[in-house]
């Protein structure tokens, strides 16, 4: 069998939710599709690489980031001189990759922010192109902006991959927008029951900002001094753009440790990022999604599919991820009403297991990796 090949570009060098979502694609399609991850040289790219497929490593790719969070305003708009380094670098290296491909039938953004290189694709190669839409977009500020990816959308992609019915209502071209979940494999966090006398919380993801991992810190050295909880926190410690480090955007977060003496806090363990996560959701009873995003993150589907309830970072609950019977939800930054979602889960245990079991129902089929990487090949 003749396999069909599928070039995918990833946007970010940093390991996350998005890059381990498109791998379980990857397992589950790559006997049927040869892929090719052109991918920034970092956790990401490694965790690629361990999928045993091509990975085309690059420094990094341009990006026109007008998500909710993030995009252009203020100081911000500086990030832009970035993105134009990042365009004239992409453009030379694409000269090269044409040298050792000239034909590309097909390329697949894993994120809507990387539309920006469409027309470089088209000039270049002129492939069908698609996209995932994997956080929401801005729709009440910048309408010129949110005009301009939306003209870049008509002219260049043929489908959109919404994760959600969130994302969904934000995409410019609802008519090539189709709602594919992400998938989850069982078999990758097939966890243990360990017991615990004291109830768990697990926070996975980049230590950065905008995940919300300062405000959970905080919260549980403030929480560690009237209740016995214990607190998980797994990821990899990034080096923050100069920027916006500068403009205070950012915090570093070994200073933070530091100033706030967060590492005697006996109740808070932090380790490093792993693709491993059997261990992670198998030692905590809770997870946490404080990013400022207003998105359900993958934890979140994680979590759901081993019954397991979550408090998430989203201004309302919705009728497909994060339903008011599954989890529990909290304005993000809103640092108050986090910390009562979290006092919730502690003073009443029961509806731990109550939550977790209503939202195990809910992903039971809908977040089935067979059916949706099915979906994910069918469309690009």
């Amino acid at each position: 069998m003749i396999k069909k090949k599928l070039f995918l570009i990833h946007n970010h060098k940093n390991f996350s939710g998005a890059a381990r979502s498109l791998g379980e694609n990857i397992i589950r399609l790559k006997k049927k599709v040869e892929f090719i991850i052109i991918c920034p040289r970092g956790t990401s790219s490694k965790f690629f690489k361990s999928l045993n497929v091509k990975v085309i490593e690059i420094k990094f790719v341009p990006r026109f980031n007008h998500f909710e969070i993030g995009f252009y305003k203020g100081l911000r708009w500086l990030i832009l001189l970035r993105e134009l380094v990042a365009f004239v670098y992409f453009t030379l290296f694409l000269i090269k990759l044409k040298k050792n491909y000239s034909i590309i039938e097909r390329i697949h953004l894993n994120e809507l922010e990387l539309i920006i290189v469409a027309p470089l694709i088209k000039f270049f190669f002129n492939s069908i192109i698609s996209s995932h839409l994997r956080s929401p977009l801005e729709t009440n500020k910048g309408k010129k902006r949110y005009n301009f990816v939306k003209y870049l959308c008509k002219i260049y992609l043929k489908n959109i991959i919404s994760i959600d019915n969130d994302c969904y209502k934000t995409s410019p071209l609802k008519n090539i927008t189709k709602v594919i979940y992400n998938g989850i494999n069982l078999k990758n966090i097939n966890i243990k029951n360990n017991k615990r006398k004291i109830l768990t919380f697990g926070f996975i993801g980049n230590f950065i900002k905008r995940k919300g991992i300062f405000e959970t810190l905080a919260i549980f050295k403030k929480i560690n001094k009237k209740h016995k909880v214990n607190l998980i926190c797994v990821g990899k410690i990034e080096k923050t753009n100069y920027l916006l480090n500068f403009f205070k955007y950012e915090v570093n977060f070994e200073t933070y440790i530091k100033n706030n003496h967060i590492d005697k806090e006996k109740n808070i363990k932090i380790l490093p990022m792993t693709f491993n996560l059997k261990n992670f959701y198998s030692n905590i009873d809770v997870v946490l999604f404080p990013s400022h995003m207003n998105a359900v993150g993958r934890p979140v589907i994680e979590a759901s599919c081993i019954k397991k309830p979550a408090i998430i970072a989203l201004k309302k609950h919705n009728n497909d991820t994060a339903m008011k019977n599954n989890c529990l939800i909290f304005k993000p930054g809103n640092l108050r009403s986090y910390e009562k979602k979290i006092l919730y889960f502690i003073n009443n245990r029961d509806k731990i297991d109550s939550l977790g079991m209503s939202a195990y129902r809910n992903a039971k089929n809908k977040f089935d990796i067979v059916a949706n990487s099915r979906k994910f090949l069918k469309l690009i």
